[in-house]
């Protein structure tokens, strides 16, 4: 019996050692958090408290799973991460591969509804400029502002949506990152 108890004592501590020493182990819980964007009064602003900003592709390929919260509607909250195929690093250090989580509504809500602007989702195929803060682990960002750190780069031309900086409009990817080096 008291043989017993020392093992069970020492699959214990064990089990403490291994959460202590490899922490990324207990993140993998945060990846089920609420990702809740709020949008920034300045374009240099958010670019000073950007961890990266990258041309990138964005494809149709998203891993999406429940985060078990949902709105008094009954709507569930959804997160989803896609993988970055970063053309152009712009700002920062990019890890390989980079991951954008996201949350978003499933349901989605009508589109003027505000919730839209605080839960993104996953963003459409294509490509884009994008404002990212680093999450709790080396390889995931999310949106630095929501979306008004997204923008589509259509024919070679940055497009401001209508939560981003207009000033960014019409400017070639080469443009935008002079833009960041006069910041």
């Amino acid at each position: 019996m008291r043989r017993v108890k020392q093992l069970q004592f020492l699959v214990h501590v064990n089990v403490l050692l291994l959460l202590f020493l490899f922490p990324a182990v207990t993140h993998a819980a945060n990846i089920n958090q609420l990702i809740k964007s709020e949008p920034f009064i300045s374009s240099t602003l958010m670019k000073q408290e950007s961890d990266l900003i990258v041309f990138t592709h964005l494809d149709q390929q998203v891993r999406k799973w429940a985060t078990g919260q949902r709105l008094p509607s009954g709507a569930r909250f959804i997160n989803a991460e896609q993988v970055l195929q970063i053309h152009e690093v712009l700002q920062g250090h990019a890890p390989s591969p980079s991951l954008l989580l996201t949350t978003g509504i499933d349901p989605l809500p009508d589109p003027h509804d505000p919730l839209n602007e605080q839960y993104t989702g996953p963003l459409a195929d294509g490509d884009y400029v994008l404002f990212l803060k680093q999450y709790h682990d080396s390889q995931r960002y999310v949106l630095n502002g929501g979306f008004c750190a997204v923008y589509p780069v259509v024919s070679g031309k940055i497009i401001a949506l209508d939560e981003g900086f207009k000033q960014f409009s019409g400017m070639t990817v080469s443009e935008f990152n002079h833009w960041l080096s006069l910041q």
